[in-house]
């Protein structure tokens, strides 16, 4: 069963890549699928670090989770510094065009989702640690089967992300021409 964990925790990055393929055409996506390439890249590279806490991890896997919403938040203000910065138009054009989408409205939920599994799992680990509780079930039996299905959610809303993205931004560049 931990190979099936394995693969699952590297399935984003595995698929980050795939879109990136589908859609690089699209500056906006590929924008937003670097970005969120670069904060799974860093997660997967602390991921053997936070392993050894054993009591905090959960709270570190938290605010990795949290992480991952940071994309989806700056990536517009990220793209304008960086356009201020260097001059690049592609920031500049990034900028102009990203709006927010239904499937990152999506991901925000599933990553949620997954920041409250982690809080649950944190507090009752805590507990089981102070000897409030005597088996931490939920951290044994829920946990990892429910962070696999977030992580399987998450990959299917990247790529659902990935085969709108072309569709989506000739409709913004259709509705910024009329107006």
């Amino acid at each position: 069963m931990k190979e099936i964990y394995a693969v699952i925790e590297f399935m984003p990055l595995m698929i980050i890549a795939f879109t990136l393929v589908l859609t690089w055409k699209v500056p906006t996506a590929r924008w937003f699928l670097l970005c969120y390439a670069m904060i799974d890249i860093m997660n997967i590279f602390l991921h053997p670090i936070t392993m050894q806490w054993k009591t905090h991890f959960y709270l570190v896997d938290l605010l990795l989770y949290l992480a991952f919403i940071l994309p989806i938040v700056y990536r517009r203000e990220v793209a304008l510094f960086i356009y201020e910065k260097t001059g690049i138009d592609y920031f500049s054009l990034v900028y102009k065009r990203q709006i927010l989408s239904v499937q990152e409205c999506g991901i925000v939920l599933i990553i949620a989702l997954g920041c409250v599994v982690d809080l649950v799992s944190w507090l009752e680990v805590l507990a089981y640690k102070y000897y409030w509780i005597d088996v931490p079930y939920f951290k044994l039996y829920v946990r990892n089967n429910l962070m696999m299905l977030i992580h399987i959610a998450l990959c299917g809303m990247m790529f659902s992300y990935a085969i709108n993205a072309e569709k989506r931004e000739k409709e913004d560049l259709k509705y910024d021409s009329v107006e």
